[in-house]
């Protein structure tokens, strides 16, 4: 025969199954880890008939306690606290949040922030104005292509050089929301535009430099970008 305990805070559930009959006790007492067998014999002894109490042998290995720090209502109820304390899809989608109006921002107001661009690229790359892109034959080429990737393009001017979709190409303005899947930059008409990452080609310049890159290696959100280790798909070349 089995006994299987299980402890929830002080409360225990006892289990019994014996080879020649199987009994289900569902009993709520006092009980703690230190208490010794005794309390325990004298539980299940008293459960047993008068006449077939002196049969009775227990064997600890034969007794599994399964304990558990809190009750499922406990439980239940720090789930419904965790969940009522952040936002659903729906409820950010409603407050308009992590989203633009389209024809409310001017484009002199991205210029600022094109500018603190710029002086953040120059601390990223370590690069000056008058520098030139490391070739792709030279050693540094590698090391410089992985950071560039990694840049937080908020701020940054762009251009739609090749897409899938026609309709995109030529595009270009200021990012001002960098997501997983979309840029959306602020052109010179005052308008912001959703452009799919995955679809397009983008040039970046910077200074006398410019830069190709692919945009479904940008499919990422700027934070995880920012720490993956990424393979080289930049193709850089100087304006003449």
């Amino acid at each position: 025969s089995c006994l299987l305990i299980f402890v929830t805070g002080c409360q225990a559930e006892f289990f019994v199954h014996s080879t020649s009959f199987f009994h289900i006790l569902n009993l709520k007492v006092n009980f703690t880890m230190d208490n010794s067998m005794a309390p325990l014999q004298e539980l299940l002894t008293d459960m047993v008939v008068p006449t077939h109490r002196s049969e009775i042998k227990i064997n600890p290995e034969h007794i599994t306690m399964l304990q558990g720090t809190k009750s499922k209502k406990q439980l239940s109820r720090k789930r419904a606290a965790n969940k009522s304390s952040t936002l659903t899809r729906r409820e950010y989608a409603r407050l308009g949040l992590h989203t633009l109006p389209a024809r409310q921002m001017l484009y002199e107001e991205a210029l600022p922030l094109h500018k603190l661009w710029k002086g953040y690229m120059r601390e990223h790359l370590g690069l000056r104005e008058g520098d030139t892109v490391p070739a792709v034959h030279e050693p540094t080429y590698d090391a410089f292509s992985r950071l560039l990737v990694k840049t937080d393009l908020h701020g940054a001017k762009i251009r739609v050089v090749e897409s899938k979709c026609p309709t995109l190409v030529g595009l270009s303005g200021i990012v001002v929301l960098d997501t997983k899947n979309m840029l959306k930059i602020l052109g010179k008409d005052n308008r912001i535009r959703s452009i799919p990452k995955s679809e397009c080609v983008f040039g970046m310049r910077l200074w006398n430099m410019e830069f190709t890159i692919f945009g479904k290696h940008l499919a990422l959100r700027p934070a995880e970008r920012s720490v993956k280790k990424i393979k080289n798909f930049i193709e850089p070349f100087e304006l003449e």
